[in-house]
């Protein structure tokens, strides 16, 4: 296997140190998503409110004085008592005093204690710099310390358009690469999930006995089954049969509404280049896939789970991609589509837009995991 080269920000940020670069330096840390310790009891407690929240409000932990910012690929261990937030640069240092300092990735090669009085002039003049961290997206995000090879690997890649979407990276399955907060409030307002037990039953409708049929996978599954290459009314006519043979009649509706939204998108995926001239999409499981392999991580974070299990449950997700799919970009397709059923309602917007780029980065970019992993068969760990 070989990998386009990954980027290294914490090699970037040492050498910029070593040559007593701090504009270098502050100006690589102004493009990254930084993390600030924080106690887990007190992370909880900011979990319940909804109100935006200062970096300073986090623990100086070791005998730290000074407040401490690290980069990803830089979190220490501070051992379960301890969590992180994040944000971007301005976030970080949002509320330090005149005569205070912060410490950027203390105990690795890149540690810097910048005084206020250094770091707040440069602020205040590149503000262009600093990207804020709700736009750091779309970044295919390949970690050193991560997972490179092996099947919990490929099946981590196959959630790989929704890191990249969100600008994580998709090779590491980690309780401390997350922002607790963060965490907890997207598993309780988007998931409804507020424990372990919650959790694994949301797992089970993604991927288990209690799998959810949506509308999407059931027209596309009926239209699988038939063998035929359907024309919409044919379509129609085999979707109101089924209603009739299961004693469904109020579907019939909603599923031809649902059919017929898909056959939009399928024009739109031709036209684009998603899908060949007579391609269909056989499945949208891959939508599943990619949020069940999200939800793993931060059931992980957020201690709904523990590493082992995690790591089943994304092997699962991975074995699930393989049974409905059968390469990197027919699951990519299926995700696209899934995504856009669920968020785009035909507006061929920012939503498209995005989940289309990140597709084609996936599949073209040497630094991808679906350029440098197998999609049928795992290759075994070097």
């Amino acid at each position: 296997m070989t990998w386009a080269t990954l980027a290294d920000v914490e090699a970037e940020l040492a050498l910029a140190r070593r040559e007593d670069d701090l504009d270098r330096f502050l100006g690589l840390l102004g493009d990254e998503e930084l993390f600030v310790p924080i106690h887990r009891a007190e992370a909880r407690q900011l979990a319940e409110q909804r109100t935006w929240s200062p970096a300073k409000v986090c623990c100086a932990h070791g005998g730290e004085s000074s407040l401490q910012v690290f980069t990803r690929g830089a979190l220490p261990d501070f051992g379960a008592d301890v969590v992180f937030l994040s944000g971007d640069l301005d976030w970080a240092t949002h509320g330090v005093a005149a005569g205070e300092q912060v410490v950027f990735n203390r105990g690795t090669l890149a540690e810097w204690r910048v005084a206020a009085a250094e770091l707040l002039p440069w602020l205040a003049a590149n503000p262009h710099r600093v990207t804020a961290v709700e736009q750091q997206v779309e970044r295919l995000y390949t970690a050193r310390y991560g997972l490179l090879d092996g099947p919990v690997a490929q099946s981590l890649a196959c959630g790989a358009h929704q890191a990249v979407l969100s600008a994580e990276p998709w090779n590491v399955l980690d309780a401390r690469y997350h922002d607790y907060v963060a965490e907890v409030r997207g598993l309780r307002d988007w998931w409804g999930v507020t424990d372990a037990a919650s959790w694994r039953a949301a797992m089970d409708r993604l991927l288990g006995d209690s799998y959810q049929l949506t509308t999407g996978n059931l027209v596309l599954v009926l239209r699988a089954r038939s063998g035929l290459a359907l024309d919409p009314y044919g379509w129609v006519e085999l979707i109101r049969q089924w209603c009739e043979d299961n004693d469904a009649p109020e579907q019939a509706g909603p599923l031809v509404d649902t059919m017929r939204r898909i056959v939009r998108y399928e024009q739109r995926f031709r036209a684009d280049g998603l899908l060949a001239p007579d391609g269909a999409v056989d499945s949208i499981i891959g939508w599943d896939v990619g949020r069940a392999v999200e939800l793993v991580r931060w059931g992980l974070a957020v201690g709904y789970c523990d590493a082992i299990t995690a790591e089943l449950m994304v092997l699962e997700a991975g074995a699930v991609a393989r049974r409905y799919h059968a390469s990197w970009a027919e699951l990519a397709t299926g995700y696209v589509l899934g995504r856009l059923l669920a968020l785009d309602d035909e507006e061929f917007g920012s939503e498209y837009s995005s989940a289309v780029r990140v597709r084609h980065q996936l599949l073209t970019d040497p630094a991808s995991p679906w350029s440098n992993l197998d999609f049928a068969t795992v290759r075994p760990a070097s």
